[in-house]
């Protein structure tokens, strides 16, 4: 699928009340991992809420990514951590996965980052999650420690450790938008 067959653009407000079902079917995938990421139950079946997608979008920090006809397929939502734009997720419907989607969504996030001033974008994944950590660092981004970022960087990591999340196959990771 080339980017003639799908579309990024900003999310206007009739959008979010989709995306929490897209998070979910996409948050299935890593039920097929055969490691144990630490991902619980009511972490799958609790999405992010209609309502924080409406502030983000609202707020300018929210991409979709639609197919010929106008569907929702995919989605990047990010949230500001101190100077930082940090891609909080992005997820794209199993059913589209590996066409450029989620690639030409993650695209958008850092030309905008750049556009906006930001010195980077980060973002915390699995280390060994193909779809993860290995697919950013395709695309320009390093790993960190949290600490080398900022004190809101260590708060994140805390909560995903108080989520139930393995900690020991979690990254930071950032791409650098001034050089």
């Amino acid at each position: 699928m080339n980017s003639k067959k799908f579309n990024i653009r900003s999310a206007k407000p009739e959008d979010v009340a989709v995306l929490p079902e897209i998070e979910r079917l996409a948050g299935y995938m890593f039920k097929s991992y055969p490691g144990d990421l630490g991902i619980s139950e009511d972490i799958y079946e609790n999405p992010s809420t209609v309502e924080t997608f409406a502030a983000a979008q609202k707020a300018g920090l929210l991409w979709v990514a639609t197919v010929f006809g106008g569907e929702l397929v995919g989605f990047a939502l990010v949230i500001e951590i101190e100077e930082y734009a940090h891609l909080e997720e992005i997820d794209v419907l199993p059913a589209y996965g590996g066409k450029g989607i989620g690639s030409a969504l993650l695209a958008r996030v850092c030309s905008w980052a750049k556009e906006k001033g930001y010195p980077a974008v980060t973002l915390r994944t699995f280390r060994d999650v193909p779809w993860n950590a290995p697919f950013y660092h395709n695309r320009g981004f390093r790993v960190v420690d949290s600490s080398m970022l900022s004190p809101a960087h260590m708060r994140l990591e805390a909560s995903e450790l108080e989520r139930g999340l393995r900690m020991d196959n979690r990254v930071t990771m950032v791409y650098e938008t001034v050089y």
